[in-house]
């Protein structure tokens, strides 16, 4: 930086040029904020040296704190080398290239291919052009429709937003009309006195009606976080996704999973769907992929969906300026470098039996979420993740609890 600047200075042109998002522009342009000058640990100081404990994890992005140096150290040496060059016109560079196979080695053995983005926001974006491309390449076209959740947050473009279901958003745009939304699994302030089991499947299910009510023929995808973010930390009841699974699979709906706040860490492993026990056609990433150190998000693509834009000749008409930006990838290489070292977490086998199956705690017997066969037994249900009878335990969320910061100790 150049001339130090007080809080007053800062303020003042805070106020006077810059548009922040998500924000009531008329009040802060009246009033202001806090301006954040520096960061340690897990903590961030304002500019009048105030030292501040920061839950929000900057926002979901920070899962290692903000004291690691080798990001830091990986993304200047990166600068000195090869601070840009476009993905375009048959080029990459080398970060990006060992940052896709590192992703690989990280997410569920379905994913072998890696479109890189700079945004969660962009990733979305990319999602509806990947499975239009790929219903397109199948010869069918009119196979369009996405199905979200009401309350979803997706990223803030034009078409994320519309894949979000907050109404807020919907009112200020145009959203895109082949979008759709059914309910959020939100049992804690939806479901009134509806056993919490019950009330998954049941909305679960509308996932279902909604496909009968537009034609199978028609609905390409289904979207949603495995713990809903931005929405309210909501977590769906046990019952909630294997329905949604059994839907998707039924049906040939694509299934999109968006891990932009859950990825990384957030559920106790590399990724959310591997704690729900699903293994979805498209992953979402971005924010804690370099510990919010530059920005970078992408989509994760299935084997399913990569091999019919593999065998197919014509181009995929569709990319971004900073797509697989060398000092961006460089930060992500070294973030996936300390997670591997700092964690126990392990490389995802291609479905997780850890969640999918377990016993019925109360008969011995082994289900896999379904309601327990034993005449003796007269547990309506078995829950993987805790193997109690009772409904979300204390257990359940601690280990699925996204809004906390966890950080791990400096390099």
């Amino acid at each position: 930086m150049s001339t130090k600047l007080d809080t007053a200075q800062l303020r003042q042109l805070d106020q006077a040029h810059y548009l922040h998002p998500f924000t009531n522009l008329q009040t802060y342009s009246q009033h202001g904020g806090r301006i954040i000058s520096r960061a340690e640990h897990v903590y961030i100081y304002d500019s009048d040296d105030n030292k501040l404990l920061d839950g929000m994890s900057g926002l979901w992005c920070c899962n290692l704190g903000y004291s690691q140096t080798s990001i830091k150290d990986a993304i200047t040496a990166q600068l000195q080398e090869l601070p840009f060059y476009n993905s375009f016109f048959q080029c990459a560079n080398q970060p990006a290239v060992e940052l896709a196979r590192a992703l690989v080695e990280v997410t569920p053995a379905q994913f072998n291919h890696v479109f890189f983005t700079n945004s969660g926001s962009e990733a979305n974006d990319t999602n509806l052009r990947l499975v239009q491309r790929y219903y397109n390449l199948l010869g069918k076209p009119e196979k369009n429709l996405i199905i979200s959740r009401r309350n979803a947050y997706h990223g803030s473009t034009i078409a994320s937003a519309s894949l979000g279901g907050m109404s807020a958003m919907h009112q200020q745009t145009r959203g895109l009309d082949y979008i759709h939304h059914i309910s959020q699994p939100y049992w804690f302030g939806e479901g009134a006195d509806e056993d919490p089991q019950d009330f998954g499947i049941r909305v679960a299910r509308e996932l279902e009606q909604k496909i009968d009510e537009l034609g199978e023929a028609r609905v390409a995808a289904f979207i949603a976080e495995p713990v809903q973010g931005a929405g309210g930390v909501i977590i769906p009841p046990d019952s909630y996704w294997p329905e949604i699974r059994r839907i998707c699979q039924q049906r040939d709906i694509l299934l999109i999973m968006d891990e932009v706040i859950c990825g990384f860490g957030r559920t106790g492993n590399w990724f959310g769907c591997q704690t729900y026990g699903l293994e979805p056609d498209l992953m979402t990433f971005a924010k804690a992929v370099t510990n919010g150190y530059q920005p970078l998000g992408g989509v994760m693509v299935g084997d399913k969906v990569a091999d019919v834009l593999l065998s197919h000749d014509g181009e995929f008409a569709h990319g971004l300026t900073y797509s697989g930006h060398p000092a961006a990838c460089a930060a992500g290489l070294a973030t996936l470098k300390l997670l591997r070292k700092k964690t126990s977490w392990k490389p995802p086998p291609a479905s997780s039996p850890r969640i999918s199956r377990s016993a019925c705690n109360r008969c011995a017997t082994t289900v896999s979420w379904a309601r327990c066969a034993a005449s003796a037994c007269s547990a309506p249900w078995n829950w993987c993740a805790t193997n109690t009878h009772a409904s979300v335990s204390r257990q359940t969320l601690r280990g699925l609890c996204i809004a906390a910061t966890r950080p791990m100790p400096p390099a």
